[in-house]
C-alpha cells in the first residue's frame, strides 16, 4: 500500500491507517494523519513509570492489560474518523472482549488513558484528545505535566482534578484499588 500523503485533502479511512507501516507513527485526527514525535527525557520517564506502577497493580489482580504508546484505539469511528495512541492505556478484562478493527485497532477507547505533555502540545490539541477519549467510553484521561509536576484527572462526570506531586491517585472505579502518590509516577527530580 503506498502511504497517504498527510498534506492531502483526501481524508484517510480506518482500514488505510490500519494498514500503515508501523513507522513513523501516526494519529488519526479526523481523517488526516497527524505524525507522532520522539519525546523528551521527562516525558519518557513519565510513561515509563506511570505504565510500570499500573501494569504491576493490574497483573497482581488480573483487571485488564496496560499497553504502551502503541496501541492504536479508534475515538471517532464516524466519518472523518480519528484513533488515537494515548502515552499509556489500561483496558479492562470486560472491555478486553471488544473485537479489533482491521486486526490492530481497538473498537472504542481504554478505560484509562494516560498523556503526557511534551513541549510541543497545545492545550487545544490536549483538550481535543481528552474529549475524544471520554466521549469514546473513557473513564478518565491523566494528564501529566512533568515540567510543572502535575497531573490532572478528567473524568466523564466531575471537573478536573490537579493533585500536585504531593497528593496521592487514586484509580476510582476505572482502575480499581490503584492509589499510588502522584510523585512516584513522575521523573525524580535531580540537584
Amino acid at each position: 500500500m503506498t502511504m497517504p500523503n498527510p498534506t492531502a485533502t483526501r481524508l484517510v479511512t480506518l482500514a488505510e491507517y490500519a494498514a500503515l507501516p508501523e513507522y513513523p507513527r501516526y494519529e488519526l485526527v479526523k481523517g488526516v494523519l497527524v505524525e507522532k514525535m520522539y519525546a523528551s527525557r521527562e516525558h519518557e520517564l513519565t510513561v515509563v513509570r506511570t505504565g510500570s506502577r499500573m501494569n504491576t497493580h493490574v497483573e497482581a489482580r488480573d483487571l485488564g492489560e496496560v499497553y504502551g504508546s502503541n496501541r492504536a484505539f479508534v475515538t471517532g469511528p464516524e466519518s472523518p474518523a480519528s484513533s488515537r495512541l494515548p502515552d499509556v492505556s489500561f483496558v479492562s478484562n470486560e472491555r478486553l472482549l471488544n473485537p479489533e478493527l482491521f486486526g490492530a485497532l481497538f473498537d472504542g477507547a481504554p478505560d484509562l488513558a494516560v498523556e503526557v505533555l511534551s513541549p510541543g502540545n497545545t492545550p487545544r490539541e490536549i483538550a481535543q484528545k481528552v474529549a475524544e477519549y471520554l466521549n469514546a467510553g473513557s473513564k478518565a484521561v491523566w494528564v501529566f505535566d512533568p515540567i510543572r509536576r502535575t497531573l490532572t484527572v478528567h473524568t466523564p462526570d466531575a471537573p478536573p482534578q490537579t493533585p500536585t506531586d504531593g497528593a496521592t491517585v487514586h484509580g476510582g472505579d476505572y482502575l480499581p484499588g490503584f492509589v499510588c502518590p502522584v510523585a512516584d509516577l513522575l521523573p525524580r527530580l535531580r540537584p
